[in-house]
């Protein structure tokens, strides 16, 4: 996102905020909510905002505020982590694990079976990977969790089609067998 966070818009509420929701994925004792997560007060009420990876000098005219990660040693571990529990290497899995909370100030998980290493992997997933480049959205759609949680977060609104994207109409001409996805026909 091109907003400076640093500095607020012309009304002092941020462009983009987090809710208590969002915020709440951090354990207690987690050190990354204290450098990932900042925020703003205007007229007596909290905004918390995403702050990481932020440039604290970054100005307009420097052209950027943010660093571009793209490859990250704690995204390694995690995938690594999740894949040796599905091959049933236990330990190898929770030291994967451990690496990443441990950097975090967390102590070792108490993750160990198979289900319960890969929903914690999943859950440090979503706290490691916060506010990176839809990483949760991409995982619920793996696991096929999407429509469960986004559907509680979102109850009047959310449609269990909207997992999937249109096909373009473009390319349903080029292609006669094709057919729109559910939820996007005319």
């Amino acid at each position: 996102m091109g907003t400076n966070y640093r500095t607020t818009a012309a009304s002092g509420i941020p462009n983009y905020y987090l809710t208590k929701a969002a915020v709440s994925v951090f354990e207690t004792g987690d050190n990354r909510r204290a450098v990932w997560v900042d925020s703003v007060v205007n007229n007596t009420i909290l905004y918390r905002r995403i702050n990481k990876y932020k440039v604290a000098t970054a100005t307009a005219a420097s052209g950027g505020n943010e660093y571009n990660i793209m490859l990250r040693l704690a995204e390694q571990y995690l995938i690594r982590a999740e894949a040796r529990a599905k091959q049933q290497n236990i330990d190898g899995a929770q030291n994967d694990l451990n690496a990443v909370r441990n950097r975090a100030g967390l102590g070792n998980t108490p993750a160990a079976t198979e289900g319960d290493l890969v929903a914690a992997v999943l859950k440090e997933r979503q706290t490691e990977l916060f506010g990176e480049t839809g990483h949760r959205w991409f995982d619920l759609k793996r696991t096929g969790n999407a429509n469960t949680v986004v559907g509680a977060l979102k109850p009047a609104t959310w449609k269990a089609t909207a997992v999937l994207l249109p096909i373009p109409f473009t390319e349903l001409l080029k292609n006669t067998n094709l057919k729109q996805n559910d939820g996007y026909n005319p």
